[in-house]
């Protein structure tokens, strides 16, 4: 338990000199939680929006991202309560993306039990005006075959004969007009791996955005 609680104080040294979007730089602030008990530990680290001009849309993100840790730790109690006698140790990295207006809170739950270990991502995905499901912002039968064809080329890392298909809910976030993917750990790799990130252009696959048709004139 000592050397996992080393390598979270690490982490939060480093998380807090930067999470991909300065707080001086962008629209958000960070905001942090640890709690500790005998049966649990929870270090939780998340950006809270505070400048964003559609107020309406602020406080939908903020909302889930606080939705999203709620859960998270309900389980970790929920867990612990049923593994008597092993400490369940719940840390959250999360980090801000920001291209060209589309902003990303990618959000990183680490949680060990004893020997076991497991990592999973989610991402808030959002641009002026709403939040952007996966489905919403990319053709997905497209994605898929940008996908299949990107780890194909890495046979050695990846499970090339098991994938099926992208998660509807796969973390994504956009930077230098990529879309880059998240997967969780052991899902598209090796525990190794990690959460193994995929990019593809985000060219070939982006939905255009269809104009509202006018509304009719009365005479």
């Amino acid at each position: 338990m000592k050397q996992i609680l080393i390598i979270i104080i690490s982490i939060f040294v480093m998380l807090a000199s930067g999470m991909g979007v300065s707080a001086e730089q962008s629209s958000f602030q960070v905001k942090r939680k640890n709690h500790i008990t005998q049966d649990w530990e929870v270090h939780v680290n998340y950006p809270e929006f505070d400048q964003l001009e559609n107020e309406e849309l602020q406080q939908q993100v903020n909302e889930r991202i606080i939705s999203k840790l709620d859960q998270q730790l309900k389980m970790v109690k929920r867990s612990a309560n049923q593994v008597i006698g092993i400490p369940i140790l719940y840390y959250e990295e999360s980090s801000v993306v920001e291209e060209e207006g589309f902003y990303s809170v990618v959000m990183t739950s680490n949680i060990s039990k004893g020997e076991q270990y497991n990592t999973t991502v989610t991402s808030i995905n959002f641009d002026s005006k709403s939040i952007k499901r996966l489905e919403d912002f990319v053709y997905m039968d497209k994605l898929n075959q940008e996908i299949k064809r990107a780890i194909a080329q890495d046979p050695d890392t990846y499970f090339t004969e098991k994938f099926q298909e992208v998660r509807k809910d796969t973390a994504y976030y956009v930077k230098n007009e990529k879309l880059i993917l998240v997967f969780n750990k052991y899902e598209v790799a090796a525990g190794v791996h990690g959460t193994p990130e995929v990019e593809v252009n985000l060219e070939d696959i982006k939905k255009e955005e269809t104009p509202k048709a006018p509304l009719p004139r009365v005479t």
